[in-house]
């Protein structure tokens, strides 16, 4: 649809690879046990640490943050597209927010995001609810977004809404 996607997650993956300054700034906040003997960063040690303490999680951010915005900056700064979207789980109320003129969330039941968290990390049932815990509730997003898309379906379904909502963002860009 001619929109440039840039994956927060993925972002989020670059600086933490070995070598860089926000893995060594993670180490000095949560201890060498989070890095892997290769210098890698252990998610799953992190994830534990992390998932299963509010400000643990904040201090996370705040870390990590400053350094994805800087990132998603720079992909922008290179998007020839007119219409650019930044796909991540935690954009509302982060330095990341102020960069979008409008805020799309996707929602889904908390059953099936715990069966999909589990599928997708290998995490045990309690690892997996103590992130969905970790996470704002649907209230949150829907009071802050200006459109909400539900994925409790397929991804045919997903996909419909996804137009419609992409048809009224134009829309509304042209009026």
């Amino acid at each position: 649809m001619g929109i440039n996607v840039i994956a927060a997650d993925k972002t989020a993956r670059k600086i933490v690879e070995k070598g860089e300054p926000c893995l060594e700034e993670i180490k000095n906040k949560f201890g060498s046990d989070v890095i892997n003997a290769d210098g890698s960063l252990n998610r799953k040690k992190l994830g534990g640490i992390v998932f299963s303490d509010a400000n643990k999680l904040k201090c996370l951010n705040a870390v990590t943050h400053k350094y994805i915005r800087r990132l998603i900056l720079s992909e922008l700064g290179e998007s020839g597209a007119e219409i650019a979207a930044i796909d991540g789980a935690v954009i509302i109320g982060s330095e990341i927010e102020d960069l979008c003129q409008i805020m799309v969330s996707v929602l889904a039941d908390r059953e099936v995001r715990l069966q999909r968290i589990i599928e997708r990390d290998n995490l045990l049932r309690e690892e997996a609810e103590n992130r969905i815990n970790a996470q704002p509730s649907d209230e949150f997003y829907i009071d802050r977004s200006d459109y909400i898309i539900y994925n409790n379906g397929d991804e045919g379904e997903l996909n419909l809404q996804i137009r419609e909502v992409y048809g009224k963002i134009k829309e509304a860009s042209y009026e």
